[in-house]
């Protein structure tokens, strides 16, 4: 029991006092256990942004640093969406056998939305006859794939997922969907023209 003089001056006799929280709210070490945690995840979501940003970035830089030439937005094997309204020359005919397909790269003009420019468009010519000719574009119509003609069997063969078209563009195996697409091709003096991609039958 507390003694009088004690009870006299106001003070509390020790053995007799509630135990005293040893972390209040609001003290500095819950603080600190707070802060801990906020800095932790904080640094735990930076941690994840640059493991999922940095490959990203990286990629999306990769064409305007390898190479020293300025990038091009149009490839070099244009894909048929792009439309050209203009003829142009493929070379003369007598510089074409017949029935044998030759990969012509034509210099032409070619618009994609708001991007446009001249650019090499690749072409199979083949010239079925003394005087008719036919151009095929060199994509494959499964998932546009650029063909490759293949001499010892006359055809056209996909390397992606093993189509193939004969030299009339007919499909003989494989995935694809429908014939190779074909421009429209005249002779005019002796020479091949070719202009744009003919409209499917």
């Amino acid at each position: 029991m507390s003694s009088p003089d004690n009870a006299a001056a106001g003070q509390v006799d020790p053995d007799l006092a509630e135990p005293i929280d040893e972390d209040p709210p609001g003290s500095t070490r819950l603080l600190d256990r707070r802060s801990f945690v906020i800095r932790a995840m904080a640094a735990m979501g930076a941690l994840m942004a640059a493991i999922v940003g940095l490959p990203v970035l990286g990629f999306a830089s990769v064409p305007f640093f390898r190479a020293k030439t300025p990038v091009r937005f149009i490839s070099d094997a244009i894909p048929p969406t792009l439309r050209s309204e203009t003829w142009v020359s493929a070379g003369a005919l007598d510089d074409f056998d017949v029935g044998e397909p030759r990969l012509v790269l034509l210099q032409r003009d070619v618009a994609d939305g708001w991007v446009g420019g001249v650019s090499d468009v690749a072409v199979y010519v083949v010239r079925e006859t003394d005087e008719e000719v036919v151009t095929f574009d060199i994509h494959c119509t499964h998932l546009g794939c650029p063909l490759a003609f293949a001499s010892g069997s006359a055809t056209f063969v996909c390397p992606c997922h093993g189509g193939s078209f004969d030299v009339q563009g007919d499909v003989t195996s494989g995935p694809p969907p429908r014939p190779m697409v074909q421009y429209e091709t005249r002779v005019v003096d002796g020479e091949v023209q070719v202009g744009r991609i003919a409209p499917e039958a």
